[in-house]
């Protein structure tokens, strides 16, 4: 087991954003995350990255105990994320934000030659291995979102949390995208995903977790959520179904 929550809590005031969840991640697995807005998803990459103290519960990784540690630790124990509102270092090159990730995370260095070299080959990973040299801020939100995920794989995860990876894409770059994920899968990283879009978070993921109002409602395999009537009357709807 390389992930293991049990009973995670956070309330904001009166409102419990996350409500006694439970779920396991398996080495190796891509597991998708959904629910409607403001069901808890966000939070939860939060509270297993460090964004966020939980007021209870456990966070076991790779056998260690997680919950609260500070998140400037999370990718040296071997967590990286993407966020879904992109957080690029804008006047920074495409190389030099991916070197940030290599530098700090969970084999940190402070050869910049080898930390170079290694960014240059994430980047090729994501197909930006020609825009090296490209100022962040010049860069289409595609070549961000990828330059993102190029930095958190730059951190050699053994668990990717991807938040919305896909939002604002259109068709063919989504399905790129989609490739791009199941190839860094079969490069031996598993893979938390939030994700807003079915057809990618269906045909992604070995195991879908739905929240709503904070709390689990289901978990299953793709066919099983899209028929389970609990998700369609909270997220996806009859149409979906």
């Amino acid at each position: 087991m390389l992930l293991q929550v049990e009973k995670l809590n956070k309330a904001f005031g009166g409102l419990k954003a996350v409500n006694n969840v439970d779920f396991s991640i398996q080495t190796g697995e891509i597991v998708g995350l959904i629910g409607p807005n403001g069901s808890g998803k966000t939070t939860t990459l939060n509270l297993l990255t460090g964004f966020l103290k939980p007021d209870s519960g456990s966070i076991l990784f790779d056998g260690k105990e997680i919950a609260g540690t500070a998140r400037s630790s999370m990718c040296g124990n071997g967590i990286a994320r993407t966020f879904q509102l992109i957080k690029p270092f804008l006047n920074l090159t495409a190389v030099q934000n991916v070197m940030i990730g290599r530098a700090f995370g969970k084999e940190a260095t402070m050869n910049l030659k080898l930390a170079e070299e290694d960014s240059l080959t994430m980047l090729e990973k994501v197909g930006l291995r020609s825009k090296a040299t490209m100022l962040a801020k010049d860069m289409t939100l595609m070549q961000r979102k990828r330059l993102e995920l190029a930095r958190a794989l730059a951190a050699k995860p053994k668990l990717l949390l991807l938040d919305e990876l896909m939002a604002g894409l259109n068709h063919a770059e989504a399905d790129e995208a989609m490739d791009t994920i199941r190839e860094i899968r079969a490069s031996g990283i598993t893979i938390l995903i939030v994700e807003h879009i079915v057809k990618a978070i269906m045909g992604l993921s070995d195991r879908i977790i739905v929240l709503n109002m904070g709390e689990k409602v289901a978990e299953g395999t793709a066919q099983q959520i899209m028929y389970d009537p609990r998700v369609i009357d909270v997220y996806l709807g009859k149409s979906h179904a």
